[in-house]
């Protein structure tokens, strides 16, 4: 007599109820995990662009600015981030930015509940200090726990991140 190989339908449900199980104990906390790095990404662009200003100011030996942009290619006058934002080199030293070259664009972020800055625009002097001293605290939609950010800029230029709870 032959043996048979393979699985029979008891075993095949089985297997199909457990993995259904690990699954619902697993989707949860995959899901938080997405939030967590999506969170860290956004953040990361924002302090790359900030340090990216800074060392170009210093190369340069003139202004350059990082503002707020709904077009990727002037500064929007607005304090909302989430449209995205540009570096540009800035020969205005005082008042809006003048937006003479654009170093680098930064499109709309995705799935931000909010975005509370203090401005409009960072200007970053040839010496590598700003303009200002701001602190942004940064949301995603469904955030939880110690998800959100707060990005602080000092007058000296220097920039901090600290996780804050939602």
């Amino acid at each position: 007599m032959k043996s048979a190989h393979g699985f029979t339908l008891i075993e095949l449900m089985i297997t199909l109820a457990l993995a259904a199980i690990i699954l619902t104990l697993g989707v949860p906390s995959f899901t938080e995990t997405i939030r967590t790095n999506r969170v860290a990404t956004q953040v990361n662009e924002l302090v790359t662009a900030l340090n990216l200003a800074r060392s170009e100011a210093i190369k340069r030996a003139t202004a350059v600015t990082v503002c707020a942009s709904a077009d990727q290619a002037t500064c929007s006058g607005s304090n909302d981030w989430r449209t995205g934002w540009i570096v540009v080199t800035d020969d205005n030293t005082s008042g809006s930015p003048s937006e003479n070259t654009v170093v680098r664009v930064w499109g709309a972020l995705k799935g931000v509940a909010n975005d509370d800055w203090g401005a409009d625009y960072v200007r970053y002097q040839s010496t590598g200090i700003t303009n200002v001293s701001t602190k942004l605290t940064h949301k995603i939609v469904g955030c939880s726990g110690n998800q959100a950010r707060e990005i602080e800029i000092n007058a000296a230029g220097r920039i901090d991140v600290t996780e804050m709870s939602c």
